[in-house]
């Protein structure tokens, strides 16, 4: 975690404005969600979008409950050495940047398969958004990693309900 939380961070104080961004403009999940959301009602995807808002709000929940049972505190407090350019007050593990890009963008991308452009667009995004997290000091490499894994997670298991859930109800509609 320190190897690599320090390269990142060597990279110095002139990549603060673009993670600043990436942390609270672009990679906020609440402006996430909102731009996804709308984008999808505007392009008349009704299902695909109520059925980001719900996988979003249950996501924020099961976020709220892992940071709790793991309560771990944030690196610049563990260890003040470390240089941070950001000051956050809830738990670290798991990072809820790095979880709540996976769910959100990562949905939009399954909804829509057949579109390269946004599955690449997606996974540089979701990357850059946790490198962010790390550079600005607030999570440890691994809490970062472990949020994607968790969004991974909670995707797979929303995509695998939907299924169970809407080709019964389909095939009653039929």
């Amino acid at each position: 975690d320190y190897v690599i939380m320090h390269a990142i961070q060597s990279i110095g104080s002139r990549w603060e404005p673009v993670a600043a961004f990436l942390s609270h403009g672009v990679g906020s999940y609440p402006i996430l969600l909102l731009v996804f959301f709308i984008a999808l009602l505007c392009i008349d995807k009704w299902r695909a979008a109520v059925e980001l808002l719900i996988i979003s709000v249950v996501s924020f929940g099961i976020l709220t409950l892992l940071k709790h049972y793991f309560g771990i505190d944030r690196p610049y407090v563990i260890d003040p050495s470390l240089t941070y350019y950001d000051n956050e007050t809830s738990f670290a593990l798991p990072s809820g940047h790095a979880l709540m890009s996976v769910v959100i963008l990562g949905w939009v991308a399954i909804r829509h398969p057949k579109s390269h452009t946004l599955l690449w667009g997606t996974i540089l995004l979701v990357i850059l958004i946790g490198a962010s997290r790390v550079y600005l000091g607030v999570h440890y490499p691994s809490q970062v990693v472990a949020g994607w894994l968790f969004g991974i997670l909670i995707l797979f298991v929303a995509h695998s309900l939907g299924k169970r859930l809407w080709t019964p109800f389909r095939k009653r509609l039929d």
